[in-house]
């Protein structure tokens, strides 16, 4: 029975990290913070890509935070986001993007 609580727990907050990644305000801080320069976290990062499958996908309430979890994957991407400016342009992009979904 521990073990079943363990992995919803584990669950519980992978699923709320990778929700967080919907921000890029967020992503900025980790890559200022130098978390994409540690590779446990880069592997994390791709740990979380089982939140792609249908049997999981069904729980993310901001489908961006799965475009930014692929978009982690890239070395270069993670670089970029140190830049506070790219990480704007990121922010206006997606919210460009709901306003066109929003507008239909």
């Amino acid at each position: 029975m521990q073990k079943i609580y363990d992995d919803y727990k584990r669950f519980q907050m992978d699923l709320e990290f990778v929700q967080m990644l919907a921000s890029p305000s967020y992503i900025h801080q980790l890559a200022i913070k130098d978390y994409f320069q540690d590779d446990q976290f880069i592997n994390y990062l791709e740990y979380l890509q089982y939140f792609k499958r249908p049997e999981f996908l069904k729980y993310i309430r901001y489908p961006v935070c799965i475009k930014m979890l692929d978009c982690l994957q890239n070395e270069e991407f993670r670089r970029q986001m140190k830049n506070w400016n790219f990480a704007d342009k990121i922010a206006q992009q997606i919210e460009v993007t709901f306003q066109i979904l929003k507008d239909k």
